[in-house]
């Protein structure tokens, strides 16, 4: 019989071999010990991505839901929005003509095999177009509609630049979209970027009315002031119309091409049932994001006498901006300011949350705008203060974007477009569409030598 001795000294041995397994109780210790700390890991890093945090509180949020009327949504990475149905589109068939001198509409459309309008009806509908002299180079655009073939609009660009458009409706034809307007000359110039944007357009003959238009249209992409450089062009297609009140006129972008290091951005007018203008890309998405591409006033940066914007990247993704001194500072988005504190230097800086976790931070202000206190609700586009001289003519203010607290690039920060053609008026935009895109590309479109028709009466 083995001893107790004997029996202790097999236990250590056992104890010390490559063999020995731990107790069932320390095993199942330390399994739910792991188990635990994964679920706190876990647990903590959904609430790191949890909307409602402490830099986001209940009361920020409430605020924002009824200050704020339109969302603000970060476009899905890596993932395309899927393209409507083209069925809509399919109804009606485009064709591009480019005509020659001795031409006639009844020869053209005796040519093609369609039945349109008559040279009468034509100039019944709009008297001020020289439908009876065509030249080398003029074009037509026929929208037809695929299940008679017939035109539903009528398209007619002059080699000098005047465009003249018929729309069919149930009494006939009739000119352009506005029945009591004398005379409707539209224009095409194509531009290339040269010293500034401003002065860009001027070369080109672009009305300087439609300078700052042109940039805010496209302020959800392009940084007029800071993106186009040397090789990049644009292409404006507008309406001048005469106001009889005053006997100035007023102009709007139809459609419009900028083409800014290789990438196309394009904007399409187009009216929407409630009677308001939009301008929308190729896919009818609109133009309009939560977001403007830069923190600035582009009315006090476009004109002849303010000098470029400069960008200078910082660590954590903030952005100093150079500016000419005065330069106005606004607000990217709607949202609310949550803080405006004044330095020891007099400077300023402020704060304001946006829906979405958003945050956007402007500092080294030399003012804020009178009233801009927490609380203070501020709109897209919106001033809330300026920058002063630093004693060189030049100024500078730093910008920095968070989302959920984190510090994020805004440069190549994505967000989705605000609304997007109605399906029911698919078919008519792809007409307002092809007919701006003629424009635009037209043949007869010289750069920066382009004269502006004055409105024939």
């Amino acid at each position: 019989m083995p001893s107790d001795r004997t029996k202790k000294l097999e236990m250590e041995s056992l104890a010390t071999s490559p063999l020995y397994a731990m107790p069932r109780r320390k095993r199942f210790r330390g399994r739910y010990l792991l188990i635990a700390l994964l679920i706190a890991a876990v647990g903590f890093g959904i609430y790191r991505e949890l909307p409602g945090r402490k830099w986001d509180p209940p009361w920020l949020k409430t605020f924002l839901g009824k200050t704020v009327s339109k969302p603000v949504e970060s476009r899905p990475g890596g993932q395309a929005k899927a393209l409507r149905p083209a069925a809509a589109v399919e109804r009606f068939e485009i064709r591009h003509l480019t005509l020659h001198s001795g031409d006639t509409f009844d020869e053209i459309f005796k040519r093609l095999h369609i039945t349109g309008p008559n040279l009468a009806d034509l100039r019944k509908a709009c008297k001020s177009a020289p439908f009876g002299r065509i030249g080398n180079n003029d074009e037509l655009l026929l929208v037809l509609n695929r299940a008679d073939g017939r035109p539903v609009s009528l398209v007619y660009l002059r080699s000098g630049g005047d465009t003249y458009t018929l729309r069919k409706n149930s009494s006939g034809w009739e000119w352009g979209s506005n029945k009591n307007a004398a005379a409707v000359s539209g224009a095409t110039v194509r531009c290339v970027w040269s010293k500034s944007f401003y002065h860009s357009c001027v070369a080109c003959g672009l009305p300087e009315p439609l300078i700052s238009s042109l940039a805010h249209i496209f302020s959800s992409d392009v940084n007029v002031t800071s993106d186009l450089k040397t090789g990049d062009s644009f292409s404006v297609f507008y309406e001048k119309y005469p106001i009889e009140s005053s006997g100035g006129d007023r102009f709007l972008v139809l459609g419009a091409e900028m083409d800014v290091s290789g990438k196309v951005y394009h904007a399409i007018g187009f009216p929407l049932p409630d009677g308001s203008w939009d301008y929308f890309d190729t896919k009818g998405e609109s133009l309009e994001r939560p977001f403007s591409k830069v923190p600035l006033d582009y009315r006090t940066l476009l004109n002849g006498n303010a000098g470029p914007v400069f960008k200078i990247l910082r660590p954590r993704f903030a952005i100093m901006y150079i500016v000419p001194a005065g330069a106005q500072v606004c607000a990217v988005a709607d949202g609310v300011v949550s803080a405006v504190h004044r330095w020891a230097d007099g400077k300023f800086s402020i704060e304001i949350r946006h829906p979405g976790g958003y945050m956007s931070w402007y500092g080294n202000l030399s003012a804020c705008s009178l009233g801009l206190k927490i609380g203070t609700p501020v709109r897209r586009s919106m001033v809330i203060g300026s920058v002063g001289s630093s004693g060189s003519g030049k100024a500078y203010f730093d910008f920095q974007f968070y989302k959920y607290g984190r510090p994020v690039n805004f440069e190549t920060e994505e967000f989705a477009p605000v609304g997007s053609v109605p399906e029911t008026m698919m078919a008519e935009f792809a007409k307002t569409k092809a007919v701006c895109m003629v424009a635009l590309r037209s043949q007869t479109m010289t750069e920066n030598k382009h004269e502006i028709p004055s409105g024939k009466k």
